[in-house]
């Protein structure tokens, strides 16, 4: 059991971990880049899950990658995903209950992810949970994405908290190198916080929302 009394925030992970959208940007992704002449494998786009854009267009263009040229992409498939994202886009089972459950407990809640401003306001929108939400920080609009500390950083100077008053939930090891650079001890949900290599690094893994439930204890559930 995972006991979150101790704590004062709780910072959510938006892709993966609140909303299933990767196979929209990964869509998004293979056809702007198809328009370009450039085709892109399954291990590709799952090594960039849970990261911005910048890495991932450096790796299939390589050295010749120009920032205005890869601006323009980044646009391009910002545009095809607005156009995905409102068709595609699924809510995960049990994850706007599980942050309501936090907030109502008496935790602040923050959303951290790589995603433009916009797609995070849709998804949280969509959730039904945006009253319920704090503050957002968008990596997007930062000068350094996961899996570099940053975002996290920055999400803890805007709570105005040290990293031990917080706890990252996560998906993807992008996002679990992030927080954990950050300082946050890190929750990680879904399949890819089981692989055994990346579950001991983790303060608590577990398969999806109703585990998740089972194995933390909210402040307002203390003594029950």
């Amino acid at each position: 059991m995972m006991d979150l009394q101790a704590h004062r925030a709780v910072i959510f992970d938006l892709d993966g971990t609140l909303v299933e959208s990767e196979p929209a940007w990964a869509a998004a992704k293979v056809a702007v880049l198809a328009r370009h002449g450039h085709s892109v494998s399954e291990d590709l786009l799952d090594r960039y899950v849970g990261q911005g854009l910048a890495g991932f267009l450096a790796e299939v263009f390589g050295p010749g990658l120009s920032p205005d040229l890869r601006h323009r992409l980044g646009v391009e498939i910002g545009v095809e995903a607005d156009r995905l994202l409102p068709l595609h886009r699924e809510v995960i089972p049990g994850a706007a209950r599980f942050l309501r459950d936090v907030a109502e407990a008496g935790l602040r809640v923050a959303v951290c992810s790589s995603s433009p401003r916009r797609h995070i306001d849709a998804a949280l929108d969509q959730l039904g949970v945006a009253d319920a939400v704090e503050l957002t920080v968008s990596a997007a609009e930062l000068p350094r994405g996961k899996p570099h500390p940053l975002p996290y950083l920055e999400t803890l100077t805007r709570l105005g908290l040290a990293p031990e008053g917080a706890v990252a939930v996560e998906d993807a090891p992008a996002g679990f190198q992030s927080a954990q650079g950050a300082g946050l001890a890190v929750i990680g949900i879904g399949p890819r916080a089981l692989v055994p290599a990346v579950a001991e690094g983790l303060s608590l893994a577990v398969p999806d929302y109703r585990a998740l439930t089972a194995r933390v204890r909210l402040p307002s559930r203390i003594g029950c």
